[in-house]
Parts: structure tokens; C-alpha cells; sequence
């Protein structure tokens, strides 16, 4: 698991926009030493920009040069598709696509650790870190040090909490993270404590299939349909249980909200040997998502 990267910046308006642009059109600029001047930021938002681009798989660096240049990235299917579908990230399902890739890999090693492993739904800063030290200390997962993971909670904090009451200054002047606008984590000012939003969420059916497909290889091979039981769904490690935070009662209202939504077709609720499950088409989650893009994109048409 790795942890920091991030030089303690969530991710901010139009960062992740600006990487791809500069990622397509000058992946030697992205890593150079003027990157910061070609992405209008500081030199430490540059890396932390890179790196986000990096944990949420929309670039991933090439082999080491051979000579003294820097280290090439290169931007993933999932980038071309979103940069040709949504190059401004306006549509939530490319929010949720972003925040399900960082659950299910390890890049983001607290990220990983608090949406798979953290069970508490209300916490207080302290006792998150001190649960994020004892996890790593029984998987004897290699410990950064006590700052580091510090920093690292502190940023994934920021990156997803809606402040209750929020802020009376101008929101302009706030650095605002997008994944805030998931509503999955709340923070209570008066108080001090965090409660994970376990309550059912406005989820696109195509990102349950998004979420489905990458937590279960399986459901991305051959054709028709593949059952998964909804044990499994809500309880394994980047299942959408946990990428959307939901109760066993809200994953199953997720799932009916989403046949209801598909019409039946291509998610539902079934039975399997005595257990509920959820039915799903097989796709990859690169072709959930294009169906999502499709999908919004139709619904623009036939508004106009």
C-alpha cells in the first residue's frame, strides 16, 4: 500500500481537467521542470496533480528512460474516453467512476484502507488514525511513518467531508474538492466528528455496473448475464457495499432504483440457490460508462 504523493492537496476544480489537457497534449511538459507554469499552479500542486491523475487510473507512467529524462506518463483508456465524453468532469458518474478506482486499488493506500476496511460510521480524527495504525500493524503492511499517514488521512478527510453548518465566507475563496458533492462524508464543526452518509445515493445504474464490473472480473467476460450475491456485493473489497457506502438495505434499494432505471435489462435483483443477487449484463466498466455517456447525452437531445 502506498501512502502520500498527494503534497496534502485534494483534488480541486479543474485540476484534473487541466492534467488531462496537458497529458494529451505534452506528457514531456506534464513531467518537466516547467510543469507547474504549464498547469498555472504551484510546483507542489503540480506533483499533487500528477499523482491524482495517477491513483484515480487516468495516467499511468511509462518504462524508465534509459537516460537522464523524466519518467513519461501516459494517459489510460478510461482518460481517452472521459476527455472525448466529459473533458470537464461535469457529469457525476465520472466523479464516481474516479472515486471507485481509488477504493479498489492500493495506490491510495488510505483511501483503500477507509472505504474497504473502516468500520465506523461515526469517528472522531483521532481514533480514524489510531484504527488506520493498528489495520496496518496486523496485516504487517510496511508502516510510513505516524506523519505521513497523518497527512495522508487528513487530505482523504478534506477530499470527501461536507462541512455541517457549512461556512457562512464566499465559497469562491474555499478550495472545493468534487468528491465532496458525493455526500458520503459529513462533518459536524460544533463537534468535531466525522459520520460516514450511509443513507441510499443518487447512483447512475450504469456506475453500479461500473462498480459491479470492477470488483468482479468476471462480470466483465463473455456475454449475457452473471449473478452476484448481494452478500458479496455489499461486503467485498471495491464492491459497491462499500465504493457507495450503503447499508445491506440501501444496496438493495440502490439495485431496485437501478432496475427500475435500466427497465429491467441490464441490472436486477434475482435469486440464486435460495439467496438474493444482483443480475447484471457483462461489460467491462470502460463500456458501463460510455453507456452512461450515451445515455446523458440522449437525454440532452431529446431536452433540446
Amino acid at each position: 500500500m502506498r501512502f502520500s504523493g498527494h503534497e496534502t492537496f485534494p483534488i480541486r476544480e479543474g485540476w484534473l481537467h487541466k492534467g488531462l489537457e496537458l497529458l494529451f497534449e505534452d506528457p514531456e511538459g506534464l513531467v518537466g521542470p516547467n510543469a507547474a507554469d504549464e498547469l498555472g499552479v504551484g510546483q507542489n500542486m503540480a506533483k499533487s496533480i500528477r499523482h491524482w491523475l495517477q491513483v484515480t487510473d487516468l495516467a499511468e507512467f511509462g518504462p524508465k528512460p534509459s537516460g537522464s529524462g523524466p519518467r513519461l506518463m501516459h494517459p489510460t483508456e478510461l482518460a481517452e474516453l472521459i476527455r472525448e465524453r466529459d473533458p470537464y468532469f461535469l457529469e457525476p458518474g465520472s466523479l464516481w467512476a474516479l472515486h471507485a478506482n481509488l477504493v479498489n486499488g492500493t495506490e491510495a493506500g488510505s483511501w483503500f484502507w477507509f472505504f474497504n476496511f473502516f468500520n465506523l460510521s461515526r469517528f472522531e480524527r483521532s481514533a480514524c488514525l489510531e484504527n488506520l495504525r493498528q489495520f496496518l500493524q496486523l496485516r504487517q503492511v510496511r508502516q510510513a511513518s505516524l506523519n505521513t499517514l497523518e497527512r495522508d488521512l487528513t487530505c482523504l478527510l478534506h477530499s470527501y467531508a461536507q462541512g455541517i453548518p457549512p461556512r457562512q465566507e464566499d465559497p469562491e475563496e474555499e478550495p472545493h474538492c468534487p468528491f465532496v458533492d458525493l455526500d458520503l462524508l459529513r462533518h459536524y464543526r460544533s463537534s468535531g466528528h466525522y459520520e460516514l452518509n450511509r443513507e441510499t445515493k443518487p447512483v447512475p445504474f450504469e456506475l453500479l455496473g461500473y462498480t459491479l464490473a470492477a470488483a468482479f472480473p468476471d462480470a466483465q467476460e463473455g456475454e449475457g448475464r452473471i449473478d452476484i450475491r448481494l452478500d458479496d456485493a455489499q461486503g467485498n473489497t471495491g464492491g459497491p457495499g462499500r465504493v457507495f457506502v450503503l447499508t445491506p438495505e440501501g444496496l438493495f434499494d440502490t439495485i431496485l432504483e437501478a432496475e427500475r432505471e435500466s427497465g429491467g435489462g441490464e441490472i436486477q435483483i434475482s435469486g440464486l440457490a435460495g439467496e438474493r443477487a444482483v443480475r447484471i449484463t457483462r461489460r467491462t466498466p470502460l463500456e458501463w460508462l460510455a453507456r452512461y455517456y450515451d445515455r446523458m447525452e440522449e437525454g440532452t437531445e431529446d431536452a433540446a
